[in-house]
């Protein structure tokens, strides 16, 4: 097969002159760099983050999002810094966690992470929570430990058999000892019918054979 280069070369310098096919060309660069751009920023929200609002008497609603480290100065829409302090940022609406420390981390999930309380009139300021305390501990020592537990849970069952009836106590037993009884039974029971029901073709197909050979052939002279 012949190539005519003449008409490819020009298709070449048809291209590199056009310029829809520069403009063409610079728009999917620029996609390509805005999406590695934002992967890159994505992949920077490593902290698991628990955001906390009040809701009253006591209750809170929980979020669940990441944070990550960026500088202070941001411009592109955020995926390109040029310099500045580093600030905490909350994946969810970009939102800055302000006065955040070492000491203000905790292991969620198995992971270094922060919870954060949203300001109640102005859900833009997050400040993190640094110690956590928790209410009602007093039910966890109206409960008994595990060992105590399944030791009470044997003496009740002793103390059940104990008020249980010899009946009562060996029916599982009884029951498992009739099933086997009864299987074996019908075991029986089926293996003698079927034996009976051989005979009996066995005996019907020999009858069958005598009669036929007793008939004389309306051939014979």
């Amino acid at each position: 097969m012949d190539f005519n280069f003449g008409s490819l070369g020009a298709t070449f310098f048809g291209w590199g002159t056009s310029l829809l096919f520069w403009s063409l060309l610079i728009l999917a660069l620029a996609i390509v760099f805005i999406i590695a751009l934002y992967i890159r920023n994505k992949m920077r929200f490593t902290f698991p983050c628990l955001e906390t609002v009040s809701l009253g008497q006591g209750k809170i609603s929980v979020y669940i999002s990441k944070a990550g480290w960026f500088k202070k100065n941001r411009y592109f829409f955020g995926l390109l810094e040029r310099g500045g302090e580093q600030e905490l940022i909350c994946e969810d609406n970009k939102r800055k966690i302000f006065n955040v420390s070492s000491e203000d981390y905790h292991e969620i999930n198995g992971k270094r992470g922060v919870i954060v309380k949203r300001k109640d009139d102005d859900p833009e300021i997050l400040v993190p929570i640094s110690k956590v305390e928790v209410a009602n501990m007093g039910l966890l020592f109206k409960i008994a430990p595990a060992d105590y537990r399944d030791a009470a849970v044997d003496i009740l069952e002793k103390k059940r058999l104990e008020t249980m009836d010899w009946l009562q106590r060996n029916s599982p037993m009884l029951i498992a000892v009739g099933v086997f009884i009864f299987g074996l039974i019908s075991l029986i029971i089926i293996f003698n019918f079927a034996q009976g029901e051989s005979s009996a073709w066995r005996d019907f197909a020999e009858h069958a054979i005598n009669i036929k050979q007793a008939v004389p052939s309306p051939d014979a002279p």
